[in-house]
């Protein structure tokens, strides 16, 4: 399934059992395919007769990540930074190991738990329309919530948003009972999932990841728009800004030219989880979209074209907490001020996107990584690595 790293967090539980899992699993395994050998770099090659230009530092840090995700198996790797001292993009791999087509940079990709942005996005476009306020309770709109979760109290929009419901992860749940798979599941069936573990708080808890929270709120809007989220998503989100190829999974038309990432299973088969049933309408993880696309959306998000800039701030707090409502902080050490963004992790993927407070830096990374049995989780550690080469490039593009 999902939920991205937590290079902005505290590890979950269920990482630390997965990861149990995994050692355990790897020993009967065998060996990831071996990389393809050709790049398809972006960037034209200086010819002989042209001296190339010094690349920018920043430039430097994205391709030492990119060769040393790419030599540790990884089957392709996007990126593209943007910045007033220079832009750089580059795209290698392949889009899937039977074709071995180049991958480009405009290429499709699962990009898991970015959706939560999206979906963040379209709840507070209710809040500024007056239909709620980020402190109502849910089961104010939703009166089945409590039968199907039990919750220990009220449940506020904002603890949601926020990660501080204490509403356990439905994702740890199925691990549990042995039922991570491919099978669709509806909202409802992910918050039943949910409710077979204990919660580790209600509305106001420390911050604790959990996909389950925006299962919640997409039931939210699905009532309250009377769309599936998926609509609601591209209305709110994708159609103001003109992006032809961000789409939900299981939305049509499907995507044109997608990225391929791939797992293995404990007896060393060789998975592929384009298009997975499991994540189609998923609000926490079912997000495709492109590396440039993925820049263009939080630009514009973060200038205000997609919400007011009040609404923006609000989106950004709590102040000095890792995970606002929907969006990640992280220190920009270029202005003493934050980048805001997301990290997605699902089977098979990673991607990131964060962008300076003031707009004048981002970056969009994507990897379909290396083929192995995956851990999935917000706080994994190759999402983490990603997280850290992304940073250290932007406080190079000052």
């Amino acid at each position: 399934m999902q939920a991205a790293v937590h290079a902005f967090g505290s590890s979950r539980l269920a990482s630390a059992l997965a990861a149990a899992v995994l050692v355990a699993s790897l020993a009967g395994c065998t060996g990831a395919p071996d990389p393809p050998d050709q790049p398809s770099p972006t960037a034209a090659s200086p010819t002989a007769t042209t001296t190339a230009p010094a690349e920018p530092a920043f430039a430097a840090v994205l391709k030492d990540y990119s060769e040393n995700v790419r030599a540790g198996g990884a089957t392709a790797v996007i990126v593209q930074l943007k910045s007033r001292v220079g832009e750089w993009s580059s795209a290698v791999g392949v889009r899937n190991l039977e074709t071995r087509e180049p991958v480009q940079l405009t290429d499709q990709i699962h990009v898991g738990d970015i959706t939560m942005t999206m979906v963040a996005v379209s709840v507070m476009k209710l809040v500024e329309e007056g239909e709620i306020e980020l402190d109502d309770a849910i089961q104010e709109y939703l009166p089945d919530f409590e039968s199907i979760i039990k919750p220990p109290g009220p449940i506020t929009i904002r603890s949601l948003l926020s990660h501080r419901s204490g509403m356990p992860d439905y994702w740890y749940a199925l691990f549990q009972m042995g039922k991570a798979g491919d099978q669709p599941m509806s909202l409802e069936e992910r918050l039943g999932a949910a409710a077979t573990a204990r919660w580790t708080g209600g509305s106001g808890s420390l911050y604790s990841y959990s996909g389950t929270n925006y299962s919640a709120l997409a039931l939210l809007v699905e009532k309250l728009r009377g769309q599936d989220i998926g609509t609601v998503i591209r209305a709110d989100n994708v159609e103001p800004l003109g992006l032809q190829d961000t789409l939900m999974t299981g939305d049509e038309p499907g995507p044109r030219q997608l990225v391929h990432g791939y797992t293995q299973s404990e007896s060393g088969e060789l998975v592929d989880n384009a298009l997975s049933p499991f994540h189609r309408g998923s609000p926490d993880a079912g997000l495709i979209s492109t590396v440039p696309e993925l820049n263009t959306y939080f630009a514009a998000l973060q200038k205000g074209t997609l919400v007011t800039r009040q609404t923006l701030e609000e989106m950004h707090h709590p102040k000095y907490q890792e995970f606002g409502l929907g969006l990640v902080r992280r220190y920009d050490s270029c202005s003493n001020n934050d980048y805001f963004g997301h990290i997605g992790v699902v089977r098979g993927y990673a991607a990131l996107a964060l962008i300076s407070a003031d707009g004048s830096r981002q970056v969009a990374m994507a990897v379909a990584r290396a083929p192995k049995p995956d851990l999935i989780g917000f706080d994994d550690p190759q999402a983490v690595e990603m997280a850290k080469a992304a940073v250290d490039a932007l406080n190079l593009a000052c």
